[in-house]
């Protein structure tokens, strides 16, 4: 029978089975954690039930303990404060960093708790509490880890709601991997996606190349979003004055020849008085 090593003592351990049986055996001079075969042998539980679930959790994140104390997704919200919120595979907040030092001020100042809370409610209050601190809240970004699809309908109906409270608030998503990568590698997420639907939108590189400050890149991004849709708008009226043109071009041609049409019936009254003088 396989069990996790979870304590060592002399030659023999205390192990525990995935059925949570806890048995003792030799380790073997295994790493604690590790898990393989052991020499069946019962012993009361009692004694070491505290110390495996602390074991459990911080070490494999063993059953449903794992699956919601362990961060299922991130989202990151950049205001000029930055902080990073995790959430478990429920959609409640498990963890919350503050990523600079306006981020620091901006949690030291909240008096409710955000742990436990849903997204949308910690995004709203960080976001009033900005607001309090009169922080700029008109280029917020959020950038969020995408989800297994099992699960991808549950945060996409966050961030909606999120974005229904906030009409000018920014939001992207990332892939959760390469979320975690720029983040071992000091590299700003926000930045990196901001810069990213940048390229996408054609903007010129010199505009956006040196700039760092999310807010910033959120502004430009938002700029050329306005000027797209003003030259759509534009686009869109000049064929409509087009179509009216060739409408009247075409309306110009029945009037005229309505009018013939009149001087020819009036030419026909004619001939016809002249047949009664005749």
């Amino acid at each position: 029978m396989k069990g996790i090593l979870l304590e060592k003592k002399g030659n023999h351990g205390i192990f525990i089975t995935h059925d949570g049986e806890f048995l003792k055996g030799k380790h073997r001079n295994k790493a604690i954690g590790e898990e393989f075969e052991i020499d069946r042998y019962v012993i009361s539980y009692r004694k070491y039930v505290a110390a495996a679930v602390v074991v459990l959790m911080l070490i494999i994140g063993f059953g449903p303990l794992g699956a919601y104390a362990d961060p299922y997704g991130f989202i990151e919200l950049d205001i000029n404060p930055s902080v990073e919120l995790a959430y478990n595979r429920s959609m409640k907040i498990i963890k919350v960093n503050p990523l600079n030092d306006d981020g620091k001020t901006l949690l030291d100042a909240i008096d409710v708790r955000l742990k436990g809370n849903t997204l949308d409610k910690a995004v709203g209050v960080l976001l009033e509490n900005a607001k309090n601190l009169s922080y700029d809240v008109n280029n917020v970004v959020i950038v969020y880890t995408k989800l297994d699809i099992s699960d991808e309908t549950k945060i996409e109906k966050v961030m909606e709601t999120i974005q229904n409270n906030n009409h000018t608030m920014t939001i992207l998503d990332i892939d959760k991997e390469e979320y975690k990568e720029l983040k071992e590698n000091n590299i700003p997420p926000a930045v990196t996606v901001l810069k990213s639907k940048l390229v996408e939108m054609q903007v010129p590189e010199a505009e956006y190349a040196d700039v760092d400050k999310v807010s910033e890149l959120a502004h430009i991004m938002n700029q050329a979003k306005k000027a797209i849709q003003e030259e759509k708008r534009q686009d869109k009226g000049n064929g409509q004055d087009k179509g009216n043109g060739q409408n009247n071009q075409d309306g110009s041609e029945p009037n005229e020849n309505k009018g013939n049409s009149n001087e020819n019936s009036g030419g026909n009254s004619n001939s016809g008085n002249n047949g009664g003088n005749n």
